[in-house]
């Protein structure tokens, strides 16, 4: 367990400064973008395209990173009212629901990259692969999932806020 805490802790290191890298970017070229929207023969175009995409990554990783924390949304006026035993069963049922969840996001991800990626298909403006972007769905159903597992260890082992006892 330890070692798999210590794998994590790397891995969300890593998300947090590509999240952090990809969000200055995407700011820097959206601002960009919206300051010279309305020249006449803007050549930006392909900014919007690439912001959009680029924001499928960063919603992607920040929900793997809130899954680590147990933050995505939930049913707290369920959860906050069971003891820790209640608490434990309740994140179990869910670990398996979210799981079983990104496993078909990341199955879809996969499928629908492996026909782009056959398909030979292009981006409109950028004219790069389509499966570029479209990998980022799978990668990030991983992330959720190795999150979602990191949560529920952490709370099976009393490790997590959730259900460390109240101080007073």
């Amino acid at each position: 367990m330890k070692a798999y805490k210590k794998l994590m802790d790397i891995v969300a290191e890593f998300e947090k400064i590509v999240t952090s890298v990809v969000l200055v970017f995407v700011t820097i070229i959206t601002f960009a973008n919206v300051c010279v929207r309305y020249l006449s023969d803007s050549q930006f175009a392909w900014s919007e395209e690439l912001s959009i995409n680029l924001f499928v990554l960063l919603i992607m990783m920040g929900c793997g990173l809130s899954a680590r924390d147990g933050s995505l949304i939930s049913l707290s006026l369920v959860f906050d009212r069971l003891n820790v035993t209640g608490k434990k069963i309740f994140v179990a049922i869910i670990t398996v629901v979210n799981c079983a969840f990104c496993a078909i996001l990341l199955k879809t991800g996969i499928d629908k990259v492996m026909t782009q990626m056959a398909n030979g298909k292009k981006t409109p403006s950028l004219l790069l692969p389509e499966w570029i972007f479209t990998i980022f769905l799978p990668i990030g159903a991983v992330f959720l999932i190795l999150h979602t597992i990191e949560f529920c260890i952490d709370v099976m082992t009393n490790k997590a806020a959730c259900v460390q006892p109240v101080e007073e």
